[in-house]
């Protein structure tokens, strides 16, 4: 049986240019980056090398590249390094900070999460939601800023539904107003161009193993003048942001990761989202399949699909029998029961949420893949409605 990878936006296999650059990391450079002998300075000299690309790729400079262990938590060190910052500044105790932060309801647990765990020690979160085409409305986001709001967060692209959101106006408006802006960018790389200065981001996240390179590392850009404080304590790695040894095989794969993500790059997988509009049309046609999303700008990769009378988490299981992978949404939540919080904000309603799924595709999808992945879901769901 074939089997078919629709599963991109939860993870994507090691490309083998990155695993080329990886793997003398993984036997003979196994020096400690932090130890001032041979062996460690080849391994800082490599860990130097790939926080310059990944500068490189966001076109910033290296001082501004922190590297974490993992998308979320770069994305924790963000928030909560922001917050903690604030604290040791203003007040001796969270519990009386206060303050405002405005956040998407379509943002990854991975920022929601810490921003709700913020409200039990006095912080006033404001949550927009999306619009029914899942995009935020940027005004709605602007017309909630207050004096005492410290922090903006908003995705740029959305990993459920792929929808592109609006950072660019967003950002313009908290740079004037000198209010730290936060962009979760993990799903935007290798998609789109990731470039901070552009977005006007004062923290963005990245996470390289969506882009064909390793997991167990993570990236934080910090715009130069924004000061954040450690979570991980003991030692003085990055510029004292982080303790622990540096994870240097997935630190190199990363930099090599989003060295290939150059303009060629994208313009090459930008030209296959006709292979997604095809993969689209056919189950609107075929299935009376309901595309959730449609109308906003989205990535050429991703398609968050309802089928009407079918409950999603046993199509998924139909559909793994038959070859496909894929997810009802972020891997984070894999085995919730829990409807998506990011259609949900959309507006759907219950039931459509509850038969909705994700497919994500690789950069080599084929059009021969797609047309045999619409036959084997017009069987499953057929079968599945009888």
């Amino acid at each position: 049986m074939e089997r078919l990878y629709f599963d991109a936006n939860a993870t994507t296999p090691l490309h083998p240019e990155v695993y080329g650059k990886i793997e003398p990391y993984l036997r003979e450079e196994f020096g400690n980056p932090s130890s001032i002998h041979y062996w460690g300075q080849r391994a800082r000299n490599a860990l130097e090398e790939a926080r310059f690309q990944v500068a490189d790729y966001l076109r910033c400079s290296p001082l501004e590249v922190v590297f974490t262990g993992s998308g979320t938590e770069a994305n924790n060190l963000a928030i909560l390094g922001l917050v903690s910052r604030l604290a040791e500044q203003r007040v001796s105790s969270l519990k009386n900070l206060g303050g405002h932060c405005v956040v998407s309801g379509v943002e990854h647990s991975s920022v929601l999460d810490p921003v709700r765990w913020l409200e039990g020690w006095g912080v006033e979160v404001t949550y927009i939601p999306a619009e029914t085409n899942g995009r935020i409305d940027p005004n709605r986001i602007i017309d909630s800023i207050r004096e005492e709001t410290f922090l903006v967060s908003l995705m740029l692209v959305n990993n459920e539904t792929g929808v592109i959101q609006p950072v660019h106006e967003v950002g313009r408006v908290t740079r004037e107003r000198r209010i730290p802006f936060h962009v979760d960018a993990i799903q935007g790389a290798g998609k789109l161009p990731v470039i901070p200065e552009e977005l006007g981001a004062d923290l963005l996240t990245l996470a390289p193993h969506k882009a064909e390179g390793p997991k167990g590392v993570g990236v934080l850009f910090i715009r130069r003048g924004c000061k954040i404080s450690p979570l991980i304590r003991g030692g003085s790695l990055d510029g004292g942001l982080r303790g622990g040894t540096h994870n240097v095989p997935a630190i190199v794969g990363c930099g090599a990761a989003f060295a290939r993500l150059d303009e060629e790059y994208l313009k090459q997988v930008r030209e296959k989202v006709s292979l997604r509009d095809r993969f689209e049309r056919e189950l609107e046609k075929r299935l009376m399949a309901e595309v959730n999303g449609k109308g906003a700008e989205r990535v050429w990769n991703t398609s968050n699909v309802s089928f009407p009378g079918v409950a999603s988490d046993v199509l998924l299981v139909r559909l793994d029998q038959a070859g496909i992978a894929a997810s009802r949404g972020s891997a984070c939540a894999a085995g919730s029961t829990k409807p998506s919080h990011v259609l949900l904000s959309m507006g759907l309603d219950r039931a459509r949420v509850l038969s909705s799924i994700r497919f994500s595709f690789l950069p080599s999808i084929t059009e021969r893949e797609v047309d045999l992945a619409v036959d084997i879901i017009e069987e499953c769901v057929k079968d599945l409605r009888k």
